[in-house]
């Protein structure tokens, strides 16, 4: 399957080789999708009720050779995520997953981004290991965990949990200084 041909085509193709629609159905649905204004094949499929969820993420899988993985509902670990800047994430569409020793699991909408495989680099220092995702799920996710009050329920529980400093003796030293 050549690069050069477009993500509608190959997602297509994929749905039939995986028996999800036959070549007929595939090409209406390809019409109908085309005639409309702008929009993602994905979140048409979706909404359109034409394609199960399961059946959309096993048609990425084939289609770019990697696990496919579904984010809804899905609870990420918050540490991995503010790792990263959300700008980054939402510009990518991908969301970390977790961490293996010294391999880290992203699900991207797509797995081909060498560009966003890279960039990671710039924020952790990981082997990395891909999965593909619903898009707009991914958003959703990303959307969720970076909303303001998660973050500051989160800042709150740290300053909390180190109780300003104090040590065991229960002495504020925060102001003194160690000159070794």
């Amino acid at each position: 399957m050549e690069k050069t041909n477009s993500f509608v085509a190959r997602f297509v193709e994929s749905l039939i080789k995986n028996d999800i629609m036959k070549d007929s159905e595939a090409q209406s649905f390809v019409k109908e999708f085309k005639g409309r204004a702008k929009g993602n094949v994905v979140s048409f499929l979706l909404e359109e009720g034409l394609v199960e969820r399961e059946d959309i993420l096993r048609a990425l899988a084939s289609m770019y050779s990697v696990p496919s993985f579904d984010v809804s509902g899905h609870f990420f670990n918050h540490e991995l995520l503010v790792l990263f800047p959300k700008d980054f994430l939402v510009k990518h569409c991908l969301i970390p997953l977790d961490i293996d020793e010294d391999i880290l699991t992203v699900v991207m909408s797509n797995p081909e981004d060498e560009k966003a495989i890279e960039e990671i680099g710039n924020y952790v220092n990981y082997n990395i290991t891909v999965n593909v995702g619903i898009q707009d799920h991914i958003l959703e996710a990303i959307k969720e965990y970076y909303d303001e009050d998660v973050i500051t329920t989160d800042v709150e529980e740290l300053l909390r949990d180190d109780e300003y400093f104090e040590d065991e003796s229960g002495d504020d030293d925060s102001d003194m200084i160690d000159y070794y």
